[in-house]
């Protein structure tokens, strides 16, 4: 009898939340469980207050134990913030996780490690953006964060509502950069990590999340890029039944387990 497929542990970027994975789930249900927490601080009914001290590697740690927790192994998946979070991961428990997919993953660490000059500027430009949250009104400062991530105008379009919960979020986005920021250089070079690797990537993506999927690529040489089309650094939002049937794909090349491929 053959086993049930292996779980998946799927992580959201900022200013988002576990409900991101909610495509990926309804297809791989019943047949594969997809684990999407919300990272801390992006819990509901919590008070957005930053933890300016806190580490990635307390922030992955929840996730970690909840890995731990299963004997089987786990797929890992991950959007951009959440790249950073899922290469924590691997570095701490690389023995469990079965394959990684990433889609876009944001890691300024790799930018601020790297000798080029081109990749100083586009830090320069994640670092400028950082500072608008921290120091502009939550509402100024979300709307240069989305219009950065999205597309040009992308808050305007954005309801009312929606606008004043991503303006309460500004403290933990500002977090989470500080987190992604200060990992160390010598963090990457213990990543001991050779299972399969998939890295996704829009078509319409800005020049930042580009590069650092691609430095992603360099540290890990067994990764694998896909471009998806007509999409941009939030095709997991908005073209989320095209990214989840990507990564089930790279899940099921990995494993060699086509169970969940009636999608």
């Amino acid at each position: 009898m053959k086993n049930s497929p292996l779980p998946i542990m799927a992580i959201h970027g900022s200013a988002s939340s576990g409900a991101l994975w909610r495509n990926l789930s309804r297809q791989c249900a019943p047949w594969r469980t997809v684990l999407a927490p919300d990272l801390r601080g992006y819990n509901a009914g919590v008070s957005q207050r930053a933890d300016l001290h806190s580490t990635l590697r307390e922030r992955a740690r929840p996730i970690i134990e909840a890995i731990e927790s299963d004997r089987r192994l786990t797929h890992l998946v991950a959007h951009s913030f959440g790249g950073s979070v899922a290469l924590e991961i691997i570095a701490s428990i690389p023995h469990k996780i079965k394959s990684l997919t990433l889609f876009e993953p944001v890691s300024p660490a790799l930018l601020k490690v790297s000798s080029q000059p081109e990749d100083r500027q586009l830090l320069n430009d994640i670092l400028a953006l950082s500072n608008r949250v921290r120091e502009e009104s939550g509402a100024v400062g979300m709307e240069s964060f989305i219009n950065f991530w999205h597309e040009a105008e992308a808050w305007s379009r954005l309801s009312v509502h929606a606008q004043e919960r991503l303006a309460q979020l500004a403290p933990i986005v500002y977090q989470d950069f500080c987190e992604a920021y200060r990992v160390e250089p010598e963090a990457f070079s213990l990543i001991d990590y050779f299972a399969p690797v998939t890295l996704l990537m829009g078509e319409r993506t800005n020049s930042h999340a580009r590069r650092m999927a691609h430095l992603v690529q360099h540290l890990l040489p067994q990764a694998g890029m896909l471009t998806l089309p007509e999409m941009g650094h939030m095709g997991p939002l908005t073209h989320s039944c095209e990214v989840s049937k990507a990564i089930l794909n790279s899940i099921q090349h990995a494993e060699n387990d086509y169970v969940c491929s009636a999608i």
